[in-house]
């Protein structure tokens, strides 16, 4: 069984939208309490995220709640959190689909105490890419949709499982109908492609794509 053909949102930005390098200093002005700044983020990366979210939990109010949420968690844990350099954005796009992922989850009953659970942005921000990271990768996204594409179709169908659905390697076998060893060494090759090619695309590393 293959997993379900459904087109996936492409980002956080449409062709009208402004990049996020055209909002300096919105994370900081939330970290002060600027509810103003929190509301002119949530009204620019809202819509997108709903999309996202309404991906992961087929229901719309389950969507929305998600979207409400990780807002609600950015204001409460922003001022705990070093802004130099920080990029609220990628952030908010991963707590959105571990909220959006824990309430299919609590609506059909399974993955009870999962590890995917959203925790405060003191537990996440350190690995996450700095804001001149992040806009540098915005600026490449169509070369990253050209990674994506080069992946093989095993690895890609089962990291797109992980991804969208929350799913471990032994449910992802299961659901593509392969042996597991198969799964493991698709998603670990997969994963050692996208970081090389993450680093071609910030300019630390040299190779053709």
């Amino acid at each position: 069984m293959t997993p379900r053909k459904q087109s996936r949102p492409s980002g956080p930005r449409s062709r009208q939208e402004k990049g996020p390098s055209a909002f300096p200093g919105t994370f900081a002005r939330i970290a002060a309490r600027d509810k103003t700044a929190l509301l002119e983020l949530y009204a620019r990366l809202a819509p997108w995220m709903l999309a996202m979210t309404l991906e992961i939990t087929s229901d719309r109010q389950d969507a929305a709640s998600a979207v409400e949420e990780t807002f609600v968690r950015l204001w409460l844990e922003a001022p705990r959190l070093p802004n130099k350099g920080f990029s609220v954005i990628p952030w908010l796009v991963l707590t959105a689909r571990r909220v959006a992922l824990q309430r299919r989850w609590d609506r059909s009953g399974t993955q009870k105490g999962s590890s995917f659970a959203p925790g405060p942005l003191s537990d996440s921000f350190a690995w996450l890419p700095t804001q001149a990271e992040f806009d540098r990768l915005e600026q490449r996204r169509e070369l990253l949709r050209r990674i994506l594409r080069q992946l093989p179709k095993h690895q890609h169908e089962a990291l797109m499982l992980a991804v969208w659905d929350g799913l471990g390697e032994e449910a992802i076998a299961q659901r593509l109908g392969e042996p597991l060893a198969r799964v493991q060494s698709g998603l670990r090759a997969g994963m050692r492609f996208i970081r090389h090619r993450m680093r071609v695309v910030l300019g630390t590393w040299s190779a053709l794509i």
